[in-house]
């Protein structure tokens, strides 16, 4: 089993002379074996090893005997060795967290402090190919999507204070009864954590209920099974990471607020799968990691791309994005957008030329606009972005602008009014964001609520007795060369 070990560190090439690597020891098999294996390994000295034990504050004298055992086997081992306390329970209430996670949280934040301290460069820890089977499936049940299903990876890279270090893991190459086997072999002790036999965490049900009654009554082969699957998807995982790689950087663009900006027809020319990567790593780009962003978000995403103007979708973190005339926009914080809104809201009206164009504040779009005759039974476009106006029926100058008090909108064909204010209430349009709205006024009637769901004034729309058509067209300044 050494054997095996050596060998796949070599494989993963995960150890060099020289290194110097804070090795976890909780005090349970899986740390012990580690710890067993790696110092047998380098037993020379050509890499350093320092061990790192932490209590969690959870399990009260099981973790001080804990603390101990693992005490007592560096010094039979003769290396360094320091423990650490924490009140992770009053943590994980203080950072709104799980004690899962917020034990996860301290252990990592504890190995990367010693390893700056220490001048290390790794940090080894003990997950098995049983680990791997338990992360994947609860990949899989939370709705994950390659990345999560390629399960634990063999060497990951952390950042700490500007510096990078490697996270290994050895003992992926072995299942948790080689590893018993291993321990009892070589006449090794450990400490059980009792906390591993309850249902008290999620990882704790998979393990104890869903991989025992798969090893047991379907295929005794289960775990390595699925971390062969794993490894599969993996390498699937890094060839398309590759090539989501370099669509991202030629369809995803900054935008002057800040805002990731991706083209909805570029994007749409690209395979499905190419789609959720690109949009996938934009969250990623914007959060900072991909905890709690699921398939369903990708999803809610690529809906706005069949979806009007001004639809949005509120994804975590946070995280906004918003379906603009041509393209899809992701603000890292809703207040920015807010804050666009608002300082929008300033704008002064502004005429609307008929023919011509117009540049609309705070859009970077242009309203185009042309007079045509109008023939019966010629097709109206179906666009966000284009709308046709029976001409004959405006009664003012037109202008674009921001609400006012007495506006309205004509809502059916019968003369039926509702208040502009009215409207965006039952629109569910956030109170903060009304007064920003752009507006294509006749007086006080507004014929058209520009990016919200198409929706035009009845009074303007074209019938059977329409003369002159009034069209008017959102087109991106690009289109202009940023003309203004």
């Amino acid at each position: 089993m050494l054997r095996k070990v050596k060998d796949y560190i070599k494989l993963n090439n995960m150890i060099q002379k020289g290194d110097r690597i804070v090795v976890g020891v909780s005090g349970g098999a899986d740390s012990v074996c580690l710890l067993s294996m790696l110092a047998k390994m380098y037993k020379d000295g050509w890499v350093k090893l320092i061990v790192i034990h932490i209590n969690h504050g959870i399990r009260g004298d099981e973790a001080i005997e804990d603390e101990q055992f693992v005490a007592q086997v560096c010094e039979s081992l003769d290396l360094e060795y320091h423990s650490f306390s924490y009140d992770v329970p009053r943590i994980a209430e203080l950072e709104k967290l799980t004690q899962e996670e917020a034990g996860r949280k301290i252990r990592y934040q504890t190995f990367l402090k010693v390893c700056k301290e220490k001048k290390c460069n790794k940090i080894a820890v003990a997950h098995n190919k049983n680990d791997n089977a338990e992360t994947v499936l609860f990949h899989l049940f939370r709705g994950s999507g390659i990345r999560g299903l390629s399960g634990i990876q063999p060497v990951s890279r952390l950042k700490y204070q500007e510096e990078e270090f490697s996270v290994i893991r050895p003992l992926l190459c072995l299942e948790r009864l080689e590893i018993e086997s291993y321990l009892e072999e070589n006449g090794l002790s450990y400490q059980m954590d009792r906390t591993n036999l309850t249902d008290e965490y999620s990882r704790n049900k998979i393990r104890n209920h869903i991989l025992n009654y798969a090893s047991r009554e379907i295929n005794l082969n289960s775990v390595a099974h699925i971390a062969d699957a794993s490894l599969q998807l993996r390498e699937i995982d890094h060839f398309l990471n590759h090539c989501i790689h370099m669509r991202y950087n030629s369809l995803v663009t900054q935008t002057e607020d800040g805002a990731l900006c991706v083209k909805v027809k570029e994007l749409e020319k690209e395979d499905v799968v190419i789609q959720k990567g690109i949009l996938r790593r934009i969250m990623e780009q914007m959060a900072g990691n991909l905890k709690d962003l699921e398939l369903l978000h990708v999803e809610q995403i690529r809906s706005l791309l069949t979806k009007q103007v001004g639809k949005r979708v509120y994804l975590p973190y946070g995280m906004l994005a918003l379906r603009s005339y041509q393209s899809i926009k992701f603000y890292k914080n809703c207040n920015n957008l807010l804050m666009q809104s608002q300082a929008r809201v300033k704008t002064e009206p502004r005429s609307v030329p008929i023919p011509g164009k117009v540049y609309l504040p705070g859009s970077n779009t242009f309203l185009e606009t042309k007079l045509m005759e109008y023939k019966n039974n010629q097709a109206i476009p179906k666009s966000s972005c284009v709308k046709w106006f029976d001409y004959d029926k405006i009664e003012n100058a037109l202008v674009v602008r921001n609400r006012r008090e007495g506006d309205y909108i004509q809502i059916n064909s019968k003369g039926g009014r509702k208040k502009l204010k009215d409207y965006f209430i039952d629109q569910k349009i956030p109170r903060m964001e009304r007064d920003s709205q752009l507006l294509i006024a006749d007086g006080s009637h507004i014929m058209w609520i520009l990016g919200s769901n198409e929706r035009i004034s009845e009074k303007y729309k074209v019938d059977k007795d329409t003369k002159n058509v009034l069209l008017m067209n959102l087109i991106n300044t690009e289109d202009y060369g940023n003309e203004r």
